[in-house]
């Protein structure tokens, strides 16, 4: 553990020493930052378009949460969001939204594909 972690302070990381748990720390805690937001569409709060906008401007991400799906890619943060489901005994924070899924049935993955929740030439 010490060598890899003097080889990121080499390359100028930052390197984070957790207790051994499923999923990465950032993962745990995107899931709820994409799951709400996935509601918060499904429920007609907001489009995808505001969510990303409130998020950017009052929230400070270089990102919103829809952008970042789709550049990461809908299949990938899907499949992410599963894993974490299954290991921990299908725990509801962490349960895959149906409309990913949707998304991954209609080959809408994002930028990978062309189109995700955004449209991509």
């Amino acid at each position: 553990m010490d060598r890899t972690r003097d080889l990121f302070l080499q390359i100028k990381k930052r390197p984070v020493i957790c207790k051994d748990t499923p999923g990465f720390i950032v993962n745990r805690i995107a899931r709820s930052f994409y799951n709400e937001s996935l509601r918060i569409v499904d429920e007609g709060l907001a489009t995808h378009e505001k969510v990303d906008r409130i998020i950017k401007k009052a929230g400070g991400f270089k990102m919103g949460p829809f952008e970042l799906q789709d550049l990461i890619g809908i299949d990938i943060n899907y499949n992410t969001t599963q894993s974490l489901f299954d290991n921990f005994q299908n725990e509801s924070r962490f349960k895959p939204h149906y409309l990913q899924k949707e998304m991954i049935l209609a080959n809408r993955l994002g930028r990978k594909t062309g189109k995700g929740f955004y449209k991509y030439e």
